[in-house]
């Protein structure tokens, strides 16, 4: 299958180099989210033993969005401004003091504001990542290694419950965070040693890899004036993609924080049971996202509006019938509010990037992804620093946890809306992503 730029697909070019960027910006993901993710999972264990109830836990757990949404558009502007590199080991550095600080932590004041500066440290992973791959990655590529990406903050879900649930069982919530914390490290030093901002300026790096990155772009890769960052803005297109980027996976905070808690202590889940279960529910998701770059060209045929629409219309029925479904076991309801809910990673985020790339300059690619990350998290904190309001422990087993998940299902039909307005033959040329969509791919070790 030709495409339309006529360029040869990942697999066939000199790509040391930037599959070494790759290999090293899925790791950080991994680890990074893992971190975040632990806190979640792991919520059982630190809300019973320092003695929270459901509105303590839902205000803990929003200060972390606090501290973190304002970061991302901070964050793509630093990215788009003085390039990710620098952004990325200050985020590592960050996120694993502070995952190591949970040793020390007594009461309800102590972790509220460790959360709140977790939050910003974790602020400077989205951006600068989406701006490491806009600059390394030719457009033909970028679906195919944003889906790698996204595949790794999906692979957390799979692993983590395998070895945070055993492990806090049997040692303890404050020994799990600091083993999980720990990997922060050579994820520092993969950063160092193996990425650069600017792929010319990277050691070894050769002329043929640097004219297939170039090829569909001009060559220079620089700080870009703040005028054409807000230049982007006059494309109506670049608006509705930024709305439906805020507004599509704002829910899915609702399932990070909640998912273990309904497991768990209303669903009365064995914690080692759940620890094998919550992997195999993470697996369909986990793998659609390695499979989404391809999906993108066989199945919609070079379109990227059509899977994020499934993006947000799939949770919204997987929390509606979690909602309303009576009498469902625990494993059934983590399906339907969290493996369902999930998809909207892959299928939103992992379009959304190559949406902006086709629509605007990669230069500020970092920028248009931290406003609407940080919109999404934004709201992220509105829904979960209310949420602890809307879980009623007087109802009988998971109708508890209706009222949220309704509001949560509400606002994935909400972000619907700005797509319908995207006409997507308009306003940015369709490509195919490889030119045979058999051929084999390059897969890379890849949450919320």
């Amino acid at each position: 299958m030709s495409t339309s730029t006529d360029l040869p697909s990942l697999a066939k070019r000199d790509t040391n180099k930037r599959r070494l960027v790759l290999i090293t910006i899925v790791f950080v993901n991994f680890v990074v989210w893992m971190d975040s993710g632990k806190f979640g999972l792991l919520t059982p264990f630190w809300s019973a033993d320092l003695g929270f109830d459901t509105a303590q836990i839902g205000q803990i757990s929003s200060a972390y969005l606090l501290g973190y949404f304002p970061m991302l558009f901070i964050a793509g502007i630093l990215a788009d401004r003085f390039g990710p590199k620098p952004l990325l080991i200050t985020c590592v550095a960050g996120v694993t003091v502070l995952g190591v600080s949970m040793v020390f932590v007594t009461n309800y004041s102590e972790l509220w504001w460790r959360n709140l500066i977790f939050g910003v440290f974790f602020g400077l992973l989205w951006a600068p990542c989406q701006r490491m791959l806009a600059v390394w990655f030719p457009n033909i590529d970028i679906p195919r290694v944003t889906a790698f990406w996204v595949g790794a903050m999906m692979l957390t879900g799979l692993v983590e419950p395998v070895v945070a649930l055993p492990m806090a069982d049997a040692f303890g919530w404050r020994v799990t965070f600091i083993v999980i914390s720990i990997l922060g490290i050579p994820a520092m030093l993969m950063l160092i040693w193996l990425t650069s901002s600017n792929p010319a300026t990277k050691k070894g790096i050769s002329e043929t890899e640097l004219a297939y990155i170039r090829s569909d772009r001009p060559a220079s890769v620089k700080s870009v004036p703040f005028r054409e960052i807000l230049a982007a803005f006059k494309n109506r297109t670049v608006i509705l993609l930024v709305i439906a980027g805020a507004l599509a996976t704002t829910p899915t905070w609702l399932t990070a924080t909640w998912a273990s808690y309904g497991a768990l202590t209303v669903g009365e889940a064995d914690p080692l049971m759940a620890a094998w279960v919550i992997p195999l529910l993470a697996i369909p998701g986990i793998v659609y996202a390695f499979m989404h770059g391809r999906v993108v060209n066989t199945v919609f045929k070079g379109r990227l509006k059509p899977p994020m629409l499934i993006g947000v219309l799939l949770p919204a029925f997987g929390f509606f019938a979690a909602a309303l479904i009576p009498g469902l076991p625990w494993w059934a309801w983590l399906f339907l509010a969290s493996t369902l809910g999930f998809f909207t990673n892959p299928l939103v985020w992992g379009s959304l990037n190559p949406f902006f790339v086709r629509v605007a300059r990669p230069e500020v690619v970092g920028t248009l992804n931290g406003i609407a990350a940080g919109l999404q998290v934004a709201g992220g904190y509105i829904l979960v620093s209310l949420s602890g309001g809307w879980i009623n422990p007087e109802l009988e087993g998971f109708r508890q946890l209706s009222l949220m998940l309704i509001i949560g299902g509400v606002v994935f039909l909400i972000a619907a809306i700005p797509l319908l307005f995207i006409n997507e033959k308009k306003v940015a040329p369709i490509r195919q992503v490889t030119e045979d969509a058999g051929e084999p791919v390059v897969i890379s070790p890849v949450g919320h």
